[in-house]
């Protein structure tokens, strides 16, 4: 048996002791980090008032009746570069000179946009997208006033065209 002299190291010169405390502390970062994830992002996703949402979904869906019951229908064209689109539309009676094309993105609110779109001819109206950022994105068509629109849903990477309507409501052919 070998006896040592002479001073012993100090703790903070052991690795294990730093080692048992990287644990804890890694620990102690990550919960920091997130707590401020959760309080700087937005909640797009919840609604504080449900049940007025709720009553606000009907009034929607009386929009899309007021569509089928109107004969309108609706196919967006998106150019190649995703800078334009066009609508063809067909009604039984006539449209207004402007229309609202409105592209939805399925869970951030902020990168939703509204195109004001101007008639260039009999049922073609055209507007220019501000700027393209999601790979799926909800499509609303509507008057300025309101009264009716036209729904559907568009991925970019499938297809440059999407039919907007409603299926469910309209009457079987």
């Amino acid at each position: 048996m070998q006896k040592t002299t002479g001073t012993p190291t100090p703790w903070y010169k052991n690795r294990w002791p730093w080692l048992l405390m990287a644990g804890p502390a890694i620990a102690v970062v990550a919960g920091i980090v997130t707590f401020r994830l959760a309080v700087v992002t937005a909640d797009d996703m919840v609604n504080d008032d449900y049940y007025k949402r709720g009553k606000d979904i009907n009034l929607e869906l009386s929009r899309d009746k007021a569509a089928v019951s109107m004969g309108i229908k609706a196919q967006a064209m998106f150019s190649d570069d995703l800078q334009h689109v066009r609508i063809l539309t067909s009604s039984k009676q006539p449209l207004a000179d402007t229309l609202e094309l409105q592209l939805l993105h399925p869970t951030r609110q902020q990168d939703d946009q509204t195109i004001t779109l101007q008639r260039q001819g009999d049922n073609l109206y055209q507007g220019k997208i501000t700027r393209y950022t999601a790979a799926h994105w909800y499509v609303r068509l509507q008057d300025k006033a309101g009264t009716w629109r036209l729904q559907g849903e568009w991925r970019p990477s499938e297809s440059l065209t999407v039919a907007l309507g409603n299926p469910k409501l309209e009457p079987a052919e």
